[in-house]
């Protein structure tokens, strides 16, 4: 019991860790504008020649849909200019215990997971900066479906919703039904973007950003803090519980 103890505490202090280490680079890495950040890129091909320019930076601003348009969610069908969705089967399975009874346990399993890749624009009163998002995890994006589909039980299921098409074998038994979630960021909304600019590719762009966020930095950073501060403590408890424990343990 200590031991197990003693792995909560360091798995409460690894995101602890994290939180730190997430406000350390918001607080030191500079906000510049569209403008700004272009003025820095000419510089800097002045000096070393085209794509030699890396720079960590935030940005601000509204979004808008990149060069090819606003972009179409695969489920809900919604404009926006990213989309993610999941789709997760619910089912239950027999287990049996040591001494030959049987329990149904409910179980889940993502049939479907997809985030677009396509870069989108971040305005402000300056100009535009290109943002490609790669598999960064969007923080307050809108959620736009979230709906539970019953497994209709008769031979072979097709989920299909949208552009999105699934068949799933009979052999699949103990489906209950389906959960279809999705979650966008459409034009207009207001973000915060935290990622190295680069002109590697023959463009400015910020390129793998480690943050992207409906939020304002200074919400970003108080919420943060509070998980800092709950992991914190929720370690330095676990860890004293779990010395004695262990402690207690060897002396019986």
């Amino acid at each position: 019991m200590g031991v197990i103890v003693l792995v909560v505490g360091a798995v409460c202090a690894y995101f602890a860790r994290c939180a730190r280490a997430r406000q350390h680079a918001m607080i030191t890495t500079e906000t510049l504008s569209a403008q700004e950040l272009g003025v820095l890129q000419q510089a800097a091909a002045q000096a070393a020649g085209p794509g030699a320019f890396r720079y960590r930076v935030e940005v601000t601003g509204r979004l808008c849909a990149g060069g090819a348009g606003p972009l179409k969610s695969e489920l809900a069908k919604v404009d926006c200019v990213w989309h993610r969705h999941v789709v997760t089967r619910k089912y239950s399975e027999t287990r049996r215990d040591s001494k030959g009874g049987t329990r149904r346990v409910s179980r889940t399993e993502v049939m479907s997971e997809h985030a677009s890749d396509q870069p989108f624009l971040v305005q402000d009163v300056t100009g535009v900066v290109t943002v490609y998002p790669g598999s960064v995890d969007v923080d307050g994006a809108q959620k736009v479906l979230d709906r539970f589909e019953r497994d209709p039980g008769e031979g072979p299921t097709t989920i299909q919703l949208g552009k999105f098409r699934m068949s799933i074998p009979s052999d699949d038994s103990g489906t209950e039904g389906y959960q279809y979630e999705e979650w966008v960021l459409r034009p207009g909304r207001q973000v915060y973007v935290l990622g190295e600019a680069s002109d590697g590719s023959g463009e400015l762009a910020l390129i793998r950003p480690s943050i992207v966020s409906t939020r304002t930095e200074a919400e970003l950073l108080t919420r943060s803090r509070s998980r800092q501060r709950t992991f914190t403590i929720a370690a330095v408890v676990a860890a004293a519980v779990g010395v004695a424990s262990a402690v207690v343990g060897m002396f019986q």
